[in-house]
Parts: C-alpha cells; structure tokens; sequence
C-alpha cells in the first residue's frame, strides 16, 4: 500500500533573483530589513549611498554601506 506518490520534480526558475537587504543593528546585533530588494546580479555594481532606515529592534535611526549589508530570500 502506497500513500504517497513520487514527489514533484522541482521547478527550475529562470529570471532574476531578487534579493533583500538586511544590516545587523549596532545596538542590539540582529538583522533588521531596510525595506529594499536588488537583483543578485546587479548587487555586485551596485552603488549604494548612504541611506538611513529606523531600525524596528531599537527603534533607533542607522545609516549604512553596501560592507554592511546581508542579502537575504
């Protein structure tokens, strides 16, 4: 008796993957999102000024670099 059948065959996807952008919080050292997404592919070129977001674990106002960024799904 089977309960199950073969598993799918995963899904190649084809375009670009987007990626976001996250920086560790200076104060309390967890990654926050910055609310911004690249294309994997462009981040390498990409040139990123100094932005600022307001950080939700201290809610305190962070500027970073493009050292200081982790590209996450």
């Amino acid at each position: 008796m089977k309960f199950f059948g073969k598993p799918a065959a995963r899904k190649v996807k084809s375009g670009p993957v987007i990626k976001r952008l996250l920086v560790r919080c200076p104060s309390t050292a967890k990654l926050a999102v910055t609310g911004q997404t690249i294309d994997e592919q462009l981040w390498a070129a990409a040139k990123v000024k100094t932005p600022k977001f307001t950080c939700p674990h201290c809610q305190q106002v962070h500027s970073w670099s493009k050292k200081d960024v982790v590209l996450a799904r």
